[in-house]
């Protein structure tokens, strides 16, 4: 994993409002296929990458992740088409060619990676096998194998392969930890997945402790590990690690983010804006932490503030649904009755079909607000 000391200033070039100019027409979908879900622009890229529709591909992946914003895979699937497109550039970019790495376009794609990451540092990552896939059978060997293992679905292998990989040299081959826990991860085996988070950062410390070159932050290892403590309910365990993610990385500020969904989750209202607030100042341009904003404003019944939030998701990602709901509700608790009409239209227009819960709310709300006029 390529990650930049300065993760804040390279999360801000991906999370740059686009012009009109640069904004891909929506490619076709499948007869049948919902145009309001993310996962049916993502599953139409997946099927033009696999056919070399390199440009076509980027605009469904482009689209899937305006649809949904909090999912990290079409964000990885718009890294990689970008290399797709040149596999000489590939090539030089796997080989850490300085001035290929250093090209502006490469490192404004290399920001789309750290968003992926900022979003989930679990991504499934098999469109990224599919990339390296195209450079030859020849070069699949090794942890590659296992790379490929992973990318097949074949977990348990991949994690017993790249397990292999690390115990042939623990110290060079310590980054391998994180590729099984991304196998473990695809397995269900989230106790297994922290073990070897956790044995990574022991190891980087170890390192750290007799290296003279340049300190290298753990940021985003420790905020890795609060995500699977996150994901198995260790709510301490996850607010500490994403602390000690903090003290790596002032600018790790999707740790804020997940400190204050915890701290909601805690009733700690107070905590909780604190660290939303201080998202949002980080990332001013990302609509997901204005969202956890809004959910921490909310949870304090601070209404016209979160109803504020919400409308400042609804203008940086127009066309994500939940935000209009939430929007709704907020405005619902302020007693204004137009504005929330407005705003649960809004969300039956843009609800995928899988949104049955939400729809439903929307639909009722509707309806019991149309009887009050």
């Amino acid at each position: 994993m390529k990650i930049p000391a300065l993760l804040a200033l390279a999360l801000s070039l991906a999370l740059a409002i686009p012009s009109a100019a640069q904004i891909p027409e929506r490619p076709r979908l499948p007869r049948g296929a919902d145009a309001n879900d993310w996962e049916s622009y993502f599953e139409r890229g997946e099927d033009l990458f696999n056919q070399q529709l390199n440009t076509t591909a980027h605009a469904s992946f482009y689209w899937a992740s305006r649809l949904d914003p909090t999912r990290a895979e079409p964000i990885m699937a718009m890294w990689a088409t970008f290399f797709a497109q040149d596999e000489r550039k590939l090539i030089a970019y796997l080989n850490d060619h300085p001035p290929t790495l250093q090209r502006p376009d490469v490192i404004a794609n290399d920001s789309l990676l750290m968003r992926a990451y900022a979003r989930n540092p679990f991504v499934h990552r098999g469109i990224e096998v599919a990339l390296y896939t195209r450079l030859g059978r020849g070069r699949w060997d090794g942890p590659m194998a296992a790379f490929l293992d992973y990318a097949r679905g074949e977990f348990p292998r991949a994690a017993e392969r790249f397990g292999a990989v690390v115990r042939s040299n623990p110290g060079r081959n310590v980054r391998f930890r994180h590729y099984r826990a991304l196998a473990f991860v695809g397995a269900g085996q989230m106790d297994s997945a922290a073990v070897e988070i956790e044995a990574l950062l022991e190891t980087l410390r170890r390192i750290d402790a007799v290296r003279v070159t340049a300190y290298e932050s753990k940021g985003m290892w420790e905020y890795a590990l609060g995500r699977i403590y996150e994901s198995q309910g260790r709510r301490d365990a996850a607010r500490e690690a994403f602390r000690r993610a903090l003290v790596e990385d002032l600018a790790m500020y999707p740790a804020h983010a997940a400190l204050a969904r915890l701290e909601v989750q805690a009733r700690n209202v107070e905590e909780a804006l604190g660290h939303a607030a201080t998202a949002v100042e980080a990332a001013p341009h990302d609509a997901v932490m204005h969202y956890e904003h809004g959910n921490a404003l909310a949870a304090a019944g601070q209404h016209e503030a979160a109803a504020a939030a919400f409308r400042r998701v609804t203008e940086l990602e127009p066309y994500w649904a939940t935000p209009y709901l939430r929007l709704g509700a907020a405005h619902d608790d302020l007693g204004a009755r137009e504005p929330a009409l407005a705003a649960y239209r809004a969300y039956l227009e843009r609800a995928p079909r899988r949104q049955a819960n939400g729809i439903g709310i929307a639909e009722r709300r509707i309806a019991e607000l149309q009887q009050q006029r």
